[in-house]
């Protein structure tokens, strides 16, 4: 899955000093100029889950300010996980096991890979059959392959 931004979650602009924000990782911005850290959605939900272990989506929420729907998407790009032993889980798009982020369990996520890496085979076949992935322009007969003969 593709993880997905958004760019107002990021910070650009240090409120103290006005500098240019630097990714550091893990949602995390310092300042060039005077070294301000602050985070973006993911880093304010990642820092309280560490310090908050078995905290839930809304306590999530309220104490960071990121809203629940957001916190759900980082649950589905797997970027955040349900904590372990935790009484509240996600569940499969296809089999409905509980599982502790993304979409798919185990079983599932195997089996639509499997059917991607099948798709993809067959339509770089048919691109290859109908000459779009060879570097060579012309035919066999030296013509060019988008002109009509």
């Amino acid at each position: 899955m593709d993880k997905k931004i958004s760019f107002k979650e990021v910070p650009s602009e240090c409120p103290e000093c006005g500098g240019n924000m630097v990714y550091r990782g893990v949602g995390e911005y310092s300042c060039e100029k005077c070294g301000h850290l602050m985070y973006d959605d993911y880093g304010k939900v990642r820092n309280y889950i560490e310090q908050h272990p078995g905290a839930t989506q809304s306590e999530v929420a309220l104490a960071t300010g990121v809203s629940q729907s957001r916190i759900k998407q980082l649950l589905i790009e797997e970027r955040i996980e349900v904590a372990p032993g935790s009484t509240v889980f996600m569940h499969c798009a296809l089999c409905n096991a509980e599982i502790r982020s993304g979409m798919y369990c185990e079983a599932c996520a195997k089996k639509v890979k499997m059917g991607e890496d099948k798709v993809n085979k067959v339509v770089r076949q048919q691109q290859k059959k109908a000459g779009y992935l060879s570097s060579d322009p012309y035919d066999a007969k030296g013509r060019r392959r988008y002109e009509r003969q």
